[in-house]
């Protein structure tokens, strides 16, 4: 029986190599009349906003630049952007890059017109957390990655004052357009291109075996972890029409993650980002194998519907064995994009374990793991698993 779902997704989407050139038509659309563009330094010194630039140029369209975040980026460098936004009269944001340029975009969009710090609206805020009330200014997202997704989103993720990884979650984060141009990725560093399709195969992989049930996202989902094999390592080595198939694979499972959610390794990376400055998509995939492990028989059957959708040869696999056969085919993965299946993060004591693991129990990806209780025990032998010791 297919469970009843609701399906809603608020984004002009332009997927296609060449397609930031079209961007003008989002700006007039809105009619904007001054453009703040996001985008973090290092493709900001590689000059990545370029493509988007020589648009604004040819079309009479002034813009500013906002650039002072890091790549995991704080709620503060949220607020200091709204707050040059406000100042400036910016009337739409343009946000080039990964995970993390639209992140803060996102953010800025909400307390651009909005009271008060973004920090405010975060999940552990708790019932403290405000309410949006005003309109956010319109976002066009243009990623560079393939990638976090983000560019159907509809979720953000910052570091709070406290030094923890915080999301916010609703609908009205979703940009009102995604321009998807493959070309915006052909520049990828091979190791960003493997940590980034790392988290693409996590956001598609947990947001399928996630307690939430929404049959479309489910094929967004499997169809984004069978692109995903099959085209990352290809990708990794620099082929463009891989990075194609990888811009949509991490297109479908943005879309895929905002109405399932993620669980246990999206949870245990937040962590490992905050403290130890490990990239996102990395931390996300090293996960995948021990999660897989933890929710092996709670899931057989999705594991199941997973493998029989990427590979005819395991139509002969029995359920209780899917998993170790999805197991199978991320080691072959992470051999061929040349990526260690153990993090090095230097040494660590079990009491920076523990702590790590409280943290990441806190975070709502946990509630959707189809394996409950997840205690604060079982993260931190996820953690002893992931890690070198």
């Amino acid at each position: 029986m297919i469970a009843p779902f609701s399906y809603k997704h608020f984004v002009d989407i332009e997927f296609g190599a060449g397609k930031v050139k079209e961007i003008l038509n989002a700006v007039r659309a809105e009619h904007a009349s001054k453009a703040m563009i996001v985008i973090d330094k290092d493709l900001r010194k590689l000059g990545m906003m370029k493509p988007v630039t020589d648009v604004l140029d040819a079309g009479n369209v002034p813009y500013l630049l906002f650039s002072e975040f890091t790549p995991n980026p704080s709620v503060l460098s949220v607020d200091a952007c709204a707050k040059e936004i406000r100042e400036e009269g910016c009337d739409i944001i343009i946000a080039i890059g990964g995970g993390s340029s639209m992140d803060v975009g996102k953010g800025a969009a909400v307390i651009a017109t909005n009271e008060g710090s973004i920090e405010d609206y975060m999940y552990l805020r708790g019932d403290k957390a405000r309410k949006v009330e005003k309109p956010l200014l319109p976002l066009i997202a243009v990623p560079t990655t393939a990638g976090t997704g983000s560019e159907v989103s509809e979720c953000i993720v910052l570091i709070d004052t406290k030094q923890i990884k915080d999301v916010f979650y609703d609908g009205i984060l979703l940009p009102k357009y995604a321009y998807v141009d493959p070309e915006m990725t052909y520049g990828m560093p091979k190791s960003v291109c493997a940590n980034t399709g790392l988290d693409v195969f996590g956001h598609a992989l947990e947001a399928y075996v996630a307690v939430l049930e929404n049959t479309m996202a489910d094929l967004f989902s499997k169809e984004a972890i069978k692109l995903t094999l099959e085209y990352l390592p290809a990708s990794v080595a620099g082929d463009k029409e891989a990075r194609n198939y990888m811009a949509l694979a991490s297109m479908y499972a943005g879309i895929a993650q905002s109405k399932n959610g993620c669980i246990i390794p999206h949870a245990v990376s937040c962590p490992l980002s905050a403290r130890k400055k490990v990239p996102h998509g990395l931390g996300v995939g090293v996960a995948q194998i021990p999660t897989i492990e933890y929710t092996a028989k709670v899931s057989a059957k999705k594991y199941k519907e997973i493998i029989d959708y990427i590979d005819p040869a395991a139509a002969s696999v029995p359920e209780e064995k899917a998993a170790d056969f999805l197991i199978d085919k991320l080691h072959a993965l992470f051999k061929a994009i040349g990526v260690d299946e153990k993090l090095d993060i230097g040494p660590v004591d079990e009491a920076f374990i523990d702590q790590m693991a409280g943290e990441a129990l806190l975070e709502i990806d946990i509630e959707g793991c189809p394996r409950q209780p997840v205690s604060k025990e079982d993260l931190i032998e996820i953690y002893h698993k992931m890690l070198k010791l």
